[in-house]
């Protein structure tokens, strides 16, 4: 016998009374008993998921589609932009409402339904596992894994990547691709000593703007103007945006004759220009312009005021949609569409292991023979030093007894990865409400949450060099919704590597079923979605929502359609730019470090028992998965590899019954653990274990 030969021969003598089992489809077992019709079958395995994914994302596209196409046909597109609706603000606010709610619904399910068809990718099947496994490493099972991509298919990792490229414009536009500009419009301020009520126009001095006060006084002859004292006056147009309020007659006492209105100066719609303030004329004293005007001691252009008469506007708010942004998002919606109904239709690889429960149902089926005699190898172990078979084969190791945490699950480098990327998330939160308290401190605890209306200066990112475009301010705008969704995806990554320790660890002290992605039989149990118990899923997603819609109102983009004070447009004065709302940003904080201290808190948790910590690695897993191998009987002749057929029916239903991990009773001083269905007991502490 050659050198080779003897080599594999020795591998396979510790698998004692045990020979290899006829080919197993790992997870896919539909060929096992008890048998069930395809449907059954198909219903509840991971390919119905992806199908019902895939599904949902095509009914996206088509509303998608549809409602562009609607929008087309019903509106001219000027300057890349369409109008969905116009009119009251009131209820085009409504409309934006919903139809944002609507979008977050959709872009949660194509995120959502991209994430399950990622992990189905990047997930390695059985053939994949012994590949790495004879190469001496180890991949990832139950959590989403970037480094398998290295282990599986050049047709899988292909569409993985494309599944998360088709993410980004999600992440970027889809929130931006419907936005809601309002009118904003310039005024001129007049000065008299009453109204101009039962006044002949002819006999009236206006110096001036003749339109605009001829429209005044029509309006006051109508006693349509509405009468406001003065600190009501000056409530109504400190603001950074007018959009209820235009022309204004300020009235005074030391105006003479009752026949002159002094046109004292006009307002413009404000750009957000370093160095420039909005609405300069009200007061030149700053704070203390609102406590004169409670006092009547308000004065405007020398004139000291007492009330005055004001002009409502109409409010002419619109919903408009950007062409580019709404074809780039459906283009993105199209590859995710494409790329899951084709892994939902075709047959592909061998079914992936999606969950720990796979792949010990599949390790019990076929024990692996490169992890053989470490009963006890650790996550931790196979990562200190990347796993040798030469040197980490048979190796016996004393059995610690000591119950760990949950953070132990977990690399320091994935915990430095989320920290870091919660710091940064943070300090941009910071760093914004520092920007607005060096600005104006007064007013930015008062901004409504993500409302272009009660906008003001001091929360508008401004600046000469600012952008002025629609997508760059869409990016900007919605950057912290992308690094969120990449804090989401380690936190869920890290807190599903937690659950799957904590859930390992049950298996020392209760019996229990295997949980499996793939038409669980007999004692087995349906796996969760994407691997993570609802008890953490439910809470997770729902503050995750929470802190999507706090981040899209502590940063948002700004629209503003000008108008001058004779109500014509003004296109050299609209604004597009980015507002932000420190309540919001404050709020964020709060729920984000609720978030992370909540982490922190499970972390520090100790696991149920003192089962070593496998983790997600295979490697560590298939170790505890040698149900018939003794460590006393391995230099025995190679009847090892001779089985009785009874023997080899009773393991392969093993993995459909109620398992274990303890000690095996075996004959001799060195002892065994493993899963079984069969009895076990809980190991003895410094004891040797192979």
């Amino acid at each position: 016998m050659d050198s080779a030969s003897q080599h594999e021969t020795h591998e396979l003598l510790p698998i004692s009374r045990e020979a290899p089992s006829k080919s197993v489809t790992e997870v896919n077992l539909e060929e096992e008993k008890p048998k069930l019709n395809a449907l059954h079958r198909w219903r509840s395995g991971w390919k119905f998921m992806l199908s019902l994914a895939s599904v949902a994302c095509v009914l996206v596209l088509l509303f998608n589609t549809g409602l562009l196409l609607w929008a087309v046909a019903r509106d001219r597109v000027k300057e890349e932009r369409g109008i969905l609706f116009e009119g009251d603000c009131d209820y085009v606010g409504r409309v934006n409402t919903g139809l944002h709610l609507l979008i977050n619904v959709f872009s949660t399910i194509l995120l959502g339904a991209s994430n399950y068809g990622m992990q189905c990718l990047c997930a390695p099947t059985r053939k994949d596992v012994d590949r790495v496994h004879q190469r001496g490493g180890w991949v990832n099972v139950g959590v989403p894994s970037i480094k398998n991509l290295g282990h599986v298919s050049g047709r899988r990792s292909l569409l993985w990547l494309c599944l998360l490229v088709s993410s980004v414009p999600l992440h970027l536009l889809y929130n931006s691709t419907v936005f809601y500009t309002t009118s904003a419009y310039g005024y001129d301020i007049f000065v008299g000593y009453d109204s101009p009520e039962g006044k002949n126009l002819a006999l009236l001095d206006a110096d001036g703007h003749d339109y605009t006060f001829r429209r005044l006084w029509s309006k006051a002859q109508n006693q349509t103007l509405d009468d406001l004292s003065a600190s009501e006056c000056y409530a109504a147009y400190d603001t950074t945006y007018q959009t209820k309020y235009g022309g204004v007659i300020m009235l005074s006492d030391d105006v003479e004759p009752a026949t002159r209105y002094d046109w004292a100066t006009y307002e413009q719609v404000y750009k957000p220009f370093n160095g420039k303030t909005p609405h300069p004329w009200m007061c030149t004293e700053g704070a203390s312009c609102a406590e004169d005007a409670a006092k009547s001691n308000w004065a405007v252009g020398g004139y000291r005021v007492h009330s005055c008469l004001s002009e409502r506007v109409p409010q002419l708010c619109k919903l408009q949609y950007s062409l580019p942004l709404t074809i780039t998002v459906i283009a993105a919606n199209l590859i995710k569409a494409v790329v899951l109904c084709y892994v939902s239709l075709t047959k592909g690889d061998d079914a992936p292991l999606l969950t720990t429960g796979d792949a010990v149902a599949s390790f019990l089926h076929k024990p692996d023979r490169f992890s053989v005699g470490r009963c006890l190898l650790s996550t931790k172990d196979v990562r200190a030093s990347y796993y040798s078979m030469e040197k980490h084969l048979y190796k016996r190791l004393n059995y610690q007894g000591n119950r760990t945490r949950w953070y132990s699950a977990v690399q320091v480098r994935d915990w430095l990865s989320v920290i870091l990327f919660w710091s940064i998330a943070i300090g941009m939160c910071i760093f914004l409400i520092i920007y607005a308290e060096a600005n104006d401190g007064k007013a930015i605890w008062d901004a409504k949450f993500g409302k272009t209306s009660s906008v003001d200066s001091s929360t508008l990112i401004k600046g000469d060099s600012w952008p002025t475009s629609l997508i760059a301010n869409t990016i900007i705008a919605n950057v912290p919704q992308l690094i969120f969704s990449l804090i989401y995806f380690l936190t869920n990554s890290l807190l599903t590597s937690m659950t799957l320790a904590a859930e390992w660890s049950l298996y020392a002290v209760l019996r229990r079923g295997l949980r499996v992605s793939w038409n669980p039989k007999a004692a087995q149990r349906q796996s969760y979605f994407l691997s993570l118990p609802y008890r953490y899923a439910v809470p997770l997603m729902a503050s995750s929502a929470t802190l999507h819609w706090l981040i899209s109102q502590s940063i948002f983009l700004v629209g503003v359609d000008a108008y001058d004070p004779d109500w014509t447009r003004d296109e050299r004065l609209d604004v597009m730019t980015c507002g932000y709302t420190p309540v919001a940003i404050v709020s964020a904080i709060s729920v984000g470090g609720a978030m992370l201290l909540s982490i922190v808190a499970l972390a520090l948790r100790r696991l149920d028992s003192a089962m070593v910590v496998a983790g997600s690695c295979s490697l560590a897993i298939a170790a505890a998965c040698h149900p018939k191998y003794d460590p006393n009987l391995q230099h025995e002749a190679q009847q090892v590899n001779i089985r009785p057929p009874e023997e080899e029916e009773e393991e392969e239903d093993m993995a459909y019954l109620p398992v274990k991990w303890g000690a095996v009773a075996v004959d001799g001083d060195v002892g065994h653990c493993t899963f079984t269905s069969e009895e076990v007991e809980m190991p003895e502490a410094e004891k040797v274990y192979q």
